[in-house]
């Protein structure tokens, strides 16, 4: 008979939600406007960019994850309109351009 070991269980396994939360932004370097734009929740996604300050924000905006992307790239390729709708009210012109490591471009 197989003896099975039964890990104690801690606050993260408790709470799967943030468990998750640490999945998605640890492994890519997401930053929470990555990951609200990963997630499609735009009232997410407008409380970051109404509560960030102006020098803030913009480094937020252009800031890429481990592959290159900006969180207007990820919004952007899950087809999440709305969200993208919302960003580009916040990017300077020439910021919108950045190319993602994996060769693509953001473009608008």
């Amino acid at each position: 008979m197989a003896s099975v070991a039964v890990q104690p269980q801690t606050a993260e396994s408790n709470n799967p939600s943030k468990k998750m939360t640490k999945q998605l932004t640890g492994k890519r370097d997401d930053t929470p406007l990555h990951s609200a734009a990963r997630a499609g929740n735009l009232a997410a996604l407008r409380e970051i960019l109404a509560n960030t300050e102006d020098e803030k924000l913009k480094e937020l905006l252009v800031r890429q994850n481990q592959a290159g992307e900006t969180a207007l790239y990820v919004a952007a390729g899950y087809g999440y309109t709305e969200l993208v709708t919302e960003m580009i009210q916040y990017y300077d012109l020439a910021d919108i351009g950045i190319k993602a490591r994996n060769g693509l471009m953001h473009s608008i």
